[in-house]
């Protein structure tokens, strides 16, 4: 099944349509099978698999954020959260205003490492630290290394957030916190997911055609609906 993505624009994120920034991402996506719509209206968001907040630059409603609380918890849905590093633009206060509705929240801090890194540039930071999404529709491991530029690290407020990837033992939080770049809370009941990435550059234009971060992108943004088991059959849930 083709997974259908909802790039919102709802909330002022950077567009997928910027041909500048994020063309290279569009188009590999559609190549991989994937359906890409940039979406403005709110209630249509809910009629994709996942859902993407780039960079919102306005905060979640309550009213938004119970809408997604059952999107991923009762519907199965996939919802990516992408802020940056230093608070800018109060980028983490408003990821916030969703986040820690799923346990977990952005850092108003930056992430540096001296040593793993590209280019010499301590800012942008390489991992070989990724626990999900380093495999393809094959169950292939085709993600080894990915650079995350520009990262907050996220704060988990529950047990059961999950690792998706962490910096290298090398890298710092100007603020003494862990390294922990992208995490996520799984909903095994809906098949749902919701991730919160420190960073929203790792797969624009320059990033995206750096280590592996093409196959991640991919896998990230690709959801398979949960299976369930009925009369003996494995039937595929409609999300």
């Amino acid at each position: 099944m083709q997974t259908k993505v909802a790039w919102s624009i709802t909330h002022q994120e950077f567009t997928i349509t910027d041909y500048y920034y994020f063309s290279i991402l569009q188009k590999e996506a559609e190549k991989r099978g994937l359906i890409v719509h940039e979406v403005d209206n709110w209630e249509k968001l809910k009629e994709y698999h996942t859902i993407v907040f780039n960079y919102p630059e306005i905060p979640f409603t309550e009213k938004e954020v119970q809408d997604v609380e059952r999107w991923v918890w009762e519907e199965g849905k996939k919802v990516i959260l992408l802020g940056y590093y230093k608070n800018e633009d109060h980028i983490a206060d408003t990821c916030n205003t969703l986040s820690k509705r799923f346990g977990m929240e952005l850092n108003p801090d930056e992430v540096i490492d001296e040593v793993n890194n590209h280019q010499g540039d301590k800012y942008f930071l390489v991992t070989s630290k990724i626990r999900r999404y380093n495999k393809n529709e094959k169950n292939e491991v085709n993600v080894n290394k990915i650079m995350l530029a520009c990262s907050a690290s996220i704060k988990p407020l529950m047990p059961d957030i999950k690792v998706v990837v962490r910096a290298e033992d090398t890298a710092q939080s100007n603020m003494g916190h862990y390294t922990l770049l992208i995490a996520e809370q799984i909903a095994p009941t809906s098949g749902g997911y919701f991730c919160l990435a420190g960073t929203c550059v790792f797969w624009d234009n320059y990033s995206i055609t750096l280590y592996d971060n093409l196959e991640f992108s991919i896998n990230l943004l690709r959801h398979t609906p949960k299976l369930r088991v009925e009369g003996g059959k494995q039937v595929i849930l409609e999300v």
